[in-house]
């Protein structure tokens, strides 16, 4: 959490992408929440366009990148926060949760994200 200029206390909040972002309701949510002044990222398991060249560089095959995260790349510059993009190459979220030092994380999956963030004291909504 932190003040605005203000002096309005606002929230660090990450929203996963798959089956959370990609619902409108989420998606307003993102956009109210930017709109209010809070500090809105996308915390994805995805792999970036980066760690998959990175990936197949060292398998020695040909990467194929065309329309590769497309969606989640449009969705981001729609909200404005292309530039607030983490993605976890299939590792849970928890470590960079408390790396960035999220106040809150919405995703749709519990067992793997929302219940170890809220174990380790954060705050993860299971949507």
């Amino acid at each position: 959490m932190f003040k605005d200029q203000e002096g309005n206390y606002k929230l660090k909040v990450a929203f996963d992408y798959d089956d959370t972002l990609t619902d409108d309701v989420l998606f307003q949510l993102a956009k109210r929440l930017i709109r209010k002044g809070h500090d809105v990222w996308i915390l994805t398991v995805r792999t970036s366009n980066e760690q998959y060249l990175e990936h197949y560089k060292r398998m020695n095959l040909e990467p194929k990148l065309e329309g590769r995260n497309e969606d989640l790349l449009r969705d981001a510059k729609e909200l404005g926060i292309e530039n607030k993009i983490i993605y976890t190459d299939g590792e849970d979220k928890l470590e960079f949760y408390q790396e960035h030092h999220f106040d809150l994380l919405f995703d749709d999956d519990a067992e793997w994200h929302t219940n170890p963030i809220c174990e380790s004291g954060g705050i993860g909504i299971h949507i």
